[in-house]
């Protein structure tokens, strides 16, 4: 039996080929992060009293961030995992539905992995970028994370590291030095993840 493409993900996907031809790289990315970090802004706040309780919300499924990208596997350190990339099924029914990847989009993830201020300021990209929905990705969970409180304070997430879903690993060698975690402990965690990230609380 068939499975059944969702033909919104096909659109999708032409429609941000589309703004890529007719209004270049550098427009695009900016006006698709500025759309990702929207949507982050509009999750619910929430508090924590202590970063275990944080832990084990996130484990839970019960965090800003799960509305965007399910659960994800505390892994120690302050490092999560996930182990399915959120926008991995619309890839997968683009290929499904014109037996091929989406092509022509290579250009924005390089240009997204480019080193620059916000990229910097929002702890994400800098060669983490494993292929194009990252520039959704990774902005939103970014923004959505300031909505996160932790015995009073805030908190922000710095992504490490991400794997396509042809086994491509990307890193973000500056935030992995940035953050302080053992290099070789992300390289093995990709081994069987799709996306690494820290979260630490700010001023502790």
């Amino acid at each position: 039996m068939t499975r059944a493409v969702d033909l919104s993900h096909v659109v999708f996907i032409d429609l941000l080929q589309n703004l890529v031809d007719t209004s270049g790289i550098k427009v695009a990315k900016g006006n698709l992060m500025r759309i990702a970090m929207k949507a982050g802004q509009q999750v619910e706040p929430r508090e924590y009293e202590s970063f275990e309780k944080l832990v084990e919300a996130m484990e839970n499924g019960d965090t800003p961030l799960s509305a965007i990208e399910g659960n994800a596997t505390y892994l120690g350190d302050g490092l999560f995992g996930l182990k399915l990339c959120p926008f991995d099924k619309l890839a997968q029914d683009y290929k499904s539905y014109f037996d091929k990847e989406p092509a022509g989009l290579k250009d924005l993830t390089i240009e997204f992995n480019t080193e620059n201020t916000m990229a910097k300021e929002m702890k994400i990209g800098l060669g983490a970028g494993a292929g194009p929905f990252c520039i959704f990705h990774q902005p939103m969970r970014s923004q959505a994370g300031t909505n996160i409180i932790v015995a009073g304070k805030s908190v922000e997430i710095i992504q490490l590291a991400c794997r396509s879903s042809n086994g491509e690993k990307a890193f973000a060698q500056i935030l992995i030095s940035e953050y302080g975690c053992d290099k070789d402990k992300v390289l093995s965690v990709m081994d069987s993840y799709t996306c690494c990230y820290g979260i630490r609380i700010k001023g502790s």
